[in-house]
């Protein structure tokens, strides 16, 4: 089964990446690493990475990893997205992937607040001219409307209306929902309302996780000529072929986003 810490898994993203700035002796934030396959694989392009992750058992898999590999060109930190210790205009590239709805967790208040207050710090972060790079699922996606649980959280918790969601999570189930994800124009929304121009919108395949395609989500050619190729289960694959003849259709309930700003 392939790993997502294998930095082998980060190739399609990090050749975007590389389309859109010069990696080299770039400093770079990755928010939330994770397993730390793309930090790894940012940083064997010669980077200057910091990475943060609130995990005791990913930082020290990610320092084993550091050791091991002799990179001398990545920091690991032990905080959280909501609690980002630096200056304005700091880094080049700052990644955001799979990490976003999960920063409302703990907090008080309405979850897409925490959302956009991340989001307008990361982009004070950026220096003119940097990149932001979002990797996140669509609330509407195939998947979660036939009831799939991504997020250990009650079926069905994204799809319905949030105060709905709210009340049967919170009230009856005792465990509010708060790791929002959002649809392709709440997305446009939330990043402009945070600061963000220039936006460009993938379709990640066969997901942002392990994604062996990154696509211009309006390019219908390319996704139905790549979708069937995808290391996927098949209804996925032929139901986003399927949607992939329509636009509108596509952007609604297609599978995950990788979305960039420039600014």
């Amino acid at each position: 089964m392939t790993y997502r810490g294998d930095p082998g898994v980060w190739k399609v993203p990090v050749e975007l990446i590389k389309e859109k700035i010069d990696l080299e002796n770039s400093k770079i934030l990755d928010i939330g690493f994770g397993s730390g396959g793309f930090s790894l694989a940012l940083a064997l392009q010669n980077s200057i990475l910091t990475n943060l992750d609130i995990s005791l058992r990913r930082m020290k898999e990610m320092h084993n990893n550091i050791v091991r590999n002799d990179m001398h060109n990545i920091y690991p930190l032990f905080t959280s997205a909501t609690t980002l210790p630096y200056k304005k205009n700091t880094f080049d590239l700052i990644i955001i992937n799979g990490v976003l709805e999960y920063t409302a967790i703990g907090q008080e208040g309405d979850p897409r607040e925490t959302h956009i207050s991340v989001l307008k710090y990361v982009r004070k972060l950026l220096k003119p001219g940097g990149l932001f790079y979002l990797g996140i699922e669509n609330r509407y996606y195939l998947k979660f409307l036939l009831g799939y649980r991504d997020h250990e959280e009650m079926r069905f918790a994204n799809v319905l209306p949030r105060n709905i969601s709210k009340y049967i999570s919170k009230t009856l189930l005792k465990n509010e929902v708060r790791n929002y994800i959002y649809s392709y124009n709440e997305y446009l929304k939330l990043l402009e309302e945070a600061g963000f121009t220039n936006l460009t919108f993938y379709t990640a395949l066969p997901n942002y996780k392990f994604p062996e395609y990154i696509i211009p989500i309006d390019d219908m050619k390319e996704v139905k000529y790549n979708i069937l190729k995808t290391n996927s289960k098949k209804l996925y694959r032929y139901v986003g072929y399927a949607l992939a003849h329509s636009k509108y259709l596509y952007r609604k309930i297609g599978p995950d986003f990788v979305i960039l700003s420039r600014v």
